[in-house]
C-alpha cells in the first residue's frame, strides 16, 4: 500500500548540508518559540509564527498566525492558509525551506521525528521553486532534442552533432540551464534530467539518415553512481546498435583515473567512443590523456574564445596541447566559437574540428545538413 510522508527540507543550524525535518504531528507549529515543530533559528520570526494543519485527505495546509514579518509561498506573502504541494518554497519571514512529499510502499512505516541529513551540498543561497513542474516534466517526457554541428576543419564538412535538449513544459524555462538548476535542488533529480535528455536525443538521432557520430553529454553527478551511467549506455547500445555514439565527460568530473581507465574500457566494448569536454577549464588533466586517453578532446571555451586577440604566449600553450593530443590519437576540437577570425586561427594552430555559433546553432528536432560559413 503507498504512504506518503510529508518534510520540510532546508539548510538548519547554519549547516552547508540539506536536511530534512520531518512532518509528524498536527497543528505541527512553526516559530521562534522553543519545543515547536520546527523552531526557526531566527530572530525575525514570530514566536508562533505559522503553522501546518491536515487537511483529511493526506494534504497539507498552511496558516500564517498573524506574523509580523509574514509568510510565503513561493515567494507570495501568505494571507490567512492556503494547500501547500511538493516542492513548495516557503519563507517563515527570511528563513527559506521547501516542502517535500514522499511516497513509500510500507504500510508498517514509522516515520522518524529526528532531523535526516540529505547529503548534498549547499548550493545556492535560494531554493529554486519548479520542483513540482520538473517532476511532471520528467514523467511526462517534456523535452524535445537539440543538434549542434560539429565541423571539420580539413574538408569543412560536417563529422557530428553534439546532442543537447530543450524542456518543453509549458511553465519551465526550456533551457537546460535553469531545468538543472531545479533538478540540482533535489538529490537524485539532475540524474533523471540527463537521463531523459539523452534517451531522447538518441532516439530521435536513430531515425536521421547520417552516418555523422552523436556526442552524448553526461552530468557531473553521474559520474558518482558509474554503474548507472553506464547501464544506461549499455542499453542504449542494444537499442541502437549502428548508431555512431561518443560519451563526453567534463573534464573536472574525471577525476578518477582508476574509473576513467575502467570506463574507456567498458565503452570500447560498447563502441562507444570518449571525449574530454572543456579541456583546460580546471586542471589539464594530463594524466587522464596518457592512462585513459579520449577520442576527442573539447578545449574549453575560454582557451579559445577570441584566441586570435589572446596574447602570443597563450596561443603558444594552445598549439602545444593540440600536439601533445595529436601525438597521442587524439583529435582536438574547439568550441564556442562565434567569429570567422576565431576560426581561422584555431585552424591554423591545429585542429580538427570546430564547434560554434559560427557553423550553426542548435537546431531543435531535426539536423543541420549544410554549412553556410566558410573558414
Amino acid at each position: 500500500m503507498t504512504q506518503e510522508s510529508w518534510f520540510l527540507e532546508g539548510f538548519f543550524g547554519g549547516r552547508a548540508i540539506l536536511s530534512r525535518l520531518p512532518i509528524n504531528h498536527f497543528p505541527f507549529q512553526v516559530g521562534r518559540q522553543e519545543g515547536l515543530g520546527f523552531t526557526v533559528p531566527s530572530g525575525s520570526v514570530s514566536r508562533i509564527h505559522a503553522e501546518i494543519l491536515d487537511d483529511g485527505q493526506g494534504g497539507l495546509v498552511l496558516r500564517d498566525n498573524d506574523s509580523t514579518n509574514g509568510t510565503f509561498i513561493n515567494r507570495n506573502q501568505l494571507k490567512g492558509q492556503e494547500p501547500l504541494r511538493h516542492g513548495d518554497v516557503l519563507h517563515f519571514a527570511d528563513f527559506e525551506v521547501r516542502v517535500i512529499r514522499e511516497e513509500f510502499q510500507d504500510s508498517n512505516k514509522n516515520t522518524d521525528t529526528s532531523m535526516t541529513v540529505v547529503g548534498m551540498q549547499k548550493l545556492s543561497e535560494n531554493m529554486p521553486t519548479g520542483v513540482r513542474e520538473l517532476q511532471e516534466l520528467l514523467d511526462q517526457k517534456l523535452v524535445i532534442p537539440a543538434y549542434q554541428p560539429i565541423v571539420e576543419c580539413g574538408s569543412n564538412s560536417i563529422h557530428a552533432y553534439e546532442l543537447l535538449g530543450r524542456g518543453t513544459h509549458p511553465t519551465l524555462s526550456n533551457s537546460p540551464g535553469p531545468l538543472f538548476h531545479i533538478a540540482e535542488s533535489i538529490p537524485g533529480l539532475a540524474l533523471q534530467l540527463s537521463e531523459l535528455f539523452r534517451d531522447e536525443g538518441v532516439k530521435l538521432a536513430s531515425t536521421f539518415n547520417t552516418d555523422a557520430r552523436f556526442f552524448v553529454n553526461i552530468h557531473p553527478d553521474e559520474m558518482h553512481d558509474y554503474n548507472r551511467m553506464l547501464k544506461q549506455m549499455t542499453d542504449l547500445r542494444t537499442q541502437f546498435p549502428s548508431l555512431n555514439l561518443v560519451l563526453e565527460i567534463h573534464e573536472q568530473a574525471a577525476s578518477n583515473l582508476e574509473d576513467m581507465k575502467m570506463l574507456r574500457g567498458e565503452l570500447d566494448k560498447l563502441e562507444v567512443e570518449l571525449a574530454y569536454d572543456d579541456f583546460g577549464a580546471g586542471q589539464a588533466r594530463l594524466m587522464e590523456l596518457i592512462e585513459a586517453p579520449a577520442h576527442y578532446l573539447k578545449f574549453d571555451i575560454a582557451m579559445v574564445r577570441e584566441i586570435d586577440k589572446a596574447p602570443e604566449a597563450q596561443q603558444d600553450m594552445v598549439r602545444m596541447l593540440v600536439l601533445l593530443a595529436k601525438k597521442m590519437g587524439i583529435k582536438t576540437l574547439a568550441e564556442g566559437l562565434d567569429r570567422r577570425e576565431e576560426v581561422v586561427r584555431c585552424k591554423e594552430l591545429g585542429f580538427d574540428y570546430i564547434q560554434g555559433f559560427y557553423y550553426g546553432r542548435p537546431k531543435e528536432g531535426d539536423l543541420q545538413t549544410e554549412i553556410a560559413a566558410d573558414a
